[in-house]
């Protein structure tokens, strides 16, 4: 019985991770700055939107992106987590299905 609900779950996260076609594996920071006017009043600058993600050897990259994309990146940043999460649990229910089938070669022969 469980091995069936196993199969079940596997083929839902399979299902899944086809779904999401676009995924972005990072984070969105922003940053303003502020200044001083001559009459001596102090304002702020309109936040400068970074995206941040590691490169090829590990180093980090980093990345401009304008304000009307911050949603859409932050949506992207979203499915990734969502996509990592769900690689666990295949990973995870994968490896206990092999092991049981493992398990029951071992005991018949």
């Amino acid at each position: 019985m469980k091995t069936k609900e196993t199969h079940e779950r596997i083929s839902e996260i399979v299902a899944e991770m086809a779904s999401i076609t676009e995924f972005a594996e990072g984070s969105i920071s922003s940053s303003s700055n502020s200044y001083t006017l001559k009459d001596g009043t102090r304002r702020k600058a309109k936040p400068h939107w970074k995206f941040q993600s590691l490169g090829a050897r590990g180093e980090r990259k980093y990345r401009n992106v304008p304000e009307s994309l911050v949603p859409r990146v932050k949506r992207l940043i979203a499915d990734g987590r969502r996509y990592r999460k769900l690689e666990k649990e295949y990973v995870r229910l994968v490896t206990e299905e092999s092991l049981a089938a493992l398990k029951k070669t071992a005991g018949e022969g």
